[in-house]
């Protein structure tokens, strides 16, 4: 009998250090969602924001944004998947922890609803220079993604939308950035709502 306890107690001590370390890891993969729902409210990097709503919402993506999906280079507006995020007002002190999908797959497209406005800040905390200040409906598109894809961004700027993204951004609403997006997602920014 004594044998017994003495193996459970040998085995209980190999194993938990091994449980410890896998509580500690889940613990920590949870932590690093910059992401969660409480109430009506979300949880941005530490920032209480709002979840988007028709009129105050913005969609900023890694890749080109318009009514018709191609895996990896266009998305959906106002459809979050691999490439983007689709947030509501609020204050975002750093880009990149506030849009990890769009920073780490180049940045290349903001979609601004009707009612709110976006300012970008060239760096953390809502300093430095302010590289744009927008108030919707606009879709603007990454200038230096246009010398290799003139032709898909040309249809992009003048093609009639899928309802009611057409209604929202007819073709007069859609630019090209006045600079490099890369970047951007760098500083800070501000989506602000006119309610």
């Amino acid at each position: 009998m004594h044998n017994k306890l003495t193996t459970i107690k040998k085995v209980i001590w190999v194993i938990t250090p091994f449980l410890l370390l896998t509580i500690l890891i889940i613990l920590l993969f949870r932590g690093c969602n910059t992401k969660r729902i409480e109430g009506k409210d979300i949880v941005v990097d530490g920032v209480i924001v709002k979840q988007p709503t028709n009129n105050c919402r913005a969609h900023f993506s890694g890749t080109l944004l318009s009514d018709e999906e191609e895996y990896g280079n266009i998305s959906i507006i106002y459809q979050t998947d691999d490439f983007s995020e689709y947030v509501g007002e609020g204050k975002y002190p750093r880009g990149q922890a506030a849009f990890p999908k769009a920073d780490s797959t180049s940045f290349d497209a903001i979609a601004i609803d009707h009612g709110t406005q976006v300012i970008i800040y060239s760096e953390e905390n809502f300093k430095g220079e302010i590289l744009l200040d927008e108030k919707g409906p606009v879709i603007i598109i990454n200038t230096h993604r246009y010398t290799k894809y003139s032709v898909v961004i040309d249809e992009i700027l003048t093609k009639k939308f899928n309802e009611p993204l057409n209604t929202n951004f007819p073709p007069s609403c859609r630019k090209m950035s006045k600079s490099n997006m890369f970047e951007w997602s760098r500083g800070s920014l501000k989506v602000i709502c006119n309610e």
